[in-house]
């Protein structure tokens, strides 16, 4: 078989890309949800065995040569399917128990119409259900018949999400000050509701930072590249092959280095 060794560097670099994302992949879909008690003990296993499995499919790829990428999906994959399922039975059990207090704190106001709690519990569900409107008309009734400073903000509070809803205004993420919908910048501090000239907007700002960090980012692969075209004119190519995945995997390491706080 014949084997072009100078592919040994960008193996290497991808192997150690594949290993960290299946470490990152690893703490932080399966060990930090099962030490917070957030999954349970047979989807811990399934998860473990699976990250296993992908760990050891890359090592036999690279014996032969090549590498895929693929072995970075089934984790995330397996992952979100146990998170919908959780979520679909989460979701069915509190639409049963909602429509049930909704059911009876209805029967409770046909038998007593006067009472301000009922319609305040009927506006604080309809609220969680992002159902602003009837949770206004609730919190109104509910108001005129017990007038008190806490359903008067919680009118309020409601009021405001619902235009926001409607897209009548829009509050701003940089200073928290509320804009007319139409407006497409805060008055308050100009920033843009719209996200791609957001985006634009940040990367002018910070376009000297972003130059040394992408100048920083193609020096390092560069100079190693530079180095293995200088070593493998004078070294044997299953050594060269070898030398050149622990270069690759030194020039990952020194870029997070360079890149992320550690």
């Amino acid at each position: 078989m014949s084997i072009n060794w100078g592919l040994g560097f960008f193996l290497g670099l991808e192997f150690g890309f594949i290993l960290i994302i299946l470490a990152v992949e690893f703490y932080f879909l399966v060990l930090d949800r099962y030490t917070e008690n957030e999954s349970s003990r047979i989807e811990f296993f399934i998860l473990t065995f699976i990250s296993f499995l992908c760990i050891l499919i890359p090592v036999i790829q690279l014996k032969r040569f090549s590498l895929g990428l693929w072995p970075v999906i089934p984790v995330p994959l397996f992952y979100a399917i146990f998170r919908i399922m959780e979520n679909t039975q989460i979701k069915k059990q509190d639409e049963k128990l909602i429509g049930k207090d909704i059911r009876t704190l209805e029967k409770r106001i046909l038998k007593n119409p006067e009472i301000s709690e009922t319609y305040l519990m009927l506006g604080d569900i309809y609220f969680k259900k992002n159902e602003y409107d009837k949770a206004l008309r609730y919190y109104k009734k509910a108001f005129s018949l017990c007038e008190t400073p806490e359903l008067q903000q919680k009118i309020k509070i409601t009021h405001k999400e619902y235009r926001i809803q409607r897209g009548e205004m829009w509050v701003c993420g940089e200073c928290g000050a509320d804009n007319p919908g139409n407006a497409d910048r805060c008055r308050a501090c100009g920033s843009s509701n719209r996200p791609v000239t957001s985006i634009k907007e940040d990367l002018i700002k910070n376009k000297e930072d972003i130059k040394r960090l992408v100048v920083r980012g193609f020096a390092v692969p560069t100079g190693a590249i530079l180095l293995i075209i200088l070593l493998k004119s004078f070294l044997p190519s299953t050594s060269f092959f070898f030398l050149s995945i622990c270069i690759s995997l030194a020039v990952i390491y020194i870029l997070f280095r360079a890149f992320f706080t550690w």
